[in-house]
């Protein structure tokens, strides 16, 4: 998926935004080296998790490491 550049990379891109999927989305983030958008949205889904394993990976990746 990072690979991908032009117009499929830019497709993905306009998914979500149009479609916001924030526990997924940060994978595209990081793979067009948008890591603070990727931290915003795994910090975001943090909060939202109910168990605390979900809660630490999430907040761990967040966090850079």
């Amino acid at each position: 998926m990072f690979a991908q550049d032009g117009a499929y990379g830019e497709y993905v891109d306009k998914f979500f935004v149009d479609n916001p999927y924030p526990n997924i989305s940060w994978i595209n983030d990081v793979g067009r080296h948008r890591y603070s958008a990727a931290a915003n949205s795994l910090f975001g889904e943090s909060k939202r998790a109910a168990d605390l394993e979900t809660k630490h990976v999430r907040l761990a990746l967040a966090c850079g490491g």
